[in-house]
């Protein structure tokens, strides 16, 4: 009677066995195609239901979540609520508390619900133990926000100076337009001093700065938006006065 139960909880566990890889090859398989094909909210589903059949994928798995529901989730017709990447990026850092990338996510969400000071924090934390200029940049745009000035002319002049300027990169992400790009450091912090150009309405500096960016970076999208919103708002203004 013994053996009997024996051999049935082993045939049991046999199958349970077979079963979970299964659904795990599965997962794989559907979760590759959705990526090759570029559907990131189908990865996403998948992703989740593959994460909650298998916790053990959460090394990488709360990465991948963090960035959909923080980058690709976004509909420019609704206010984005941005507790759901949190909660991702919660989760994997509770993993790897080290977790450089999570880490940059949580700045940018911390940011964007109002929280300035905890997400300058992270990136002053993230700049302290990196050198990394994009998060240089990212505590720049800050003190932008902040109104601070001259501390932001300091920050530029320092990068301006720096002579790794041009090898050191700045990641920028911007999310109506569902665009991921990275230029050159020098490149990235005189786009920053047009915005400050032109919050002090000079707009012949603001252009000329995002021309001097433009000569460095041909393609930098930012750059190339803000430009075009210059020259715009300049033909109204023109138009206005006639």
């Amino acid at each position: 009677m013994k053996k009997s139960i024996f051999i049935l909880f082993a045939v049991v566990t046999f199958f349970a066995s077979c079963n979970n890889h299964q659904n795990e090859s599965t997962f794989k398989k559907s979760y590759e195609f959705a990526q090759k094909a570029q559907d990131h909210a189908t990865s996403a589903q998948i992703l989740t239901q593959w994460l909650a059949n298998d916790s053990t994928i959460g090394k990488w798995a709360y990465d991948s979540l963090a960035l959909y529901h923080y980058f690709y989730a976004v509909n420019p017709s609704a206010v984005r609520n941005p507790s759901t990447a949190m909660f991702f990026v919660d989760r994997g850092l509770s993993l790897n508390n080290n977790n450089e990338y999570l880490k940059e996510i949580k700045g940018k969400l911390l940011l964007e619900q109002g929280k300035d000071t905890l997400s300058y924090n992270m990136f002053f934390e993230l700049w302290k133990n990196t050198q990394n200029y994009t998060y240089y940049w990212d505590m720049a745009f800050i003190e932008t926000a902040r109104g601070k000035i001259a501390v932001v002319d300091s920050m530029i002049q320092q990068i301006m100076k720096a002579p790794d300027n041009m090898e050191k990169k700045v990641r920028l992400a911007h999310l109506e337009a569902q665009i991921q790009e990275e230029v050159p450091a020098k490149a990235a912090f005189l786009y920053l001093n047009s915005l400050l150009q032109n919050s002090r309405h000079d707009i012949l500096g603001a252009a000329q700065s995002l021309q001097e960016a433009l000569k460095i970076s041909p393609k930098f999208y930012a750059a190339q938006r803000t430009i075009v919103e210059l020259q715009r708002a300049e033909a109204q203004r023109n138009m206005q006065r006639r």
